[in-house]
């Protein structure tokens, strides 16, 4: 899932931060890394019931190795 896509979705992405309740600061990092977190697309496609997947794979894999 793109940023651009969820952006689009929620309205903007401080909708998304407080859909998630997270800090809204997170959305500044997804803009400046390029990416959606793994684990807060799955979160994203939760609360949109489906309509945004996540990801096949880790955006950034080897993150935790």
């Amino acid at each position: 899932m793109t940023i651009e896509e969820v952006e689009n979705w929620f309205g903007n992405l401080n909708k998304v931060c407080v859909r998630l309740d997270i800090a809204p600061q997170n959305s500044t990092r997804w803009k400046q890394q390029g990416y959606i977190p793994w684990k807060q697309q799955f979160r994203i496609a939760f609360c949109t019931e489906g309509e945004l997947m996540p990801d096949e794979q880790d955006p950034y894999p080897g993150r935790f190795a």
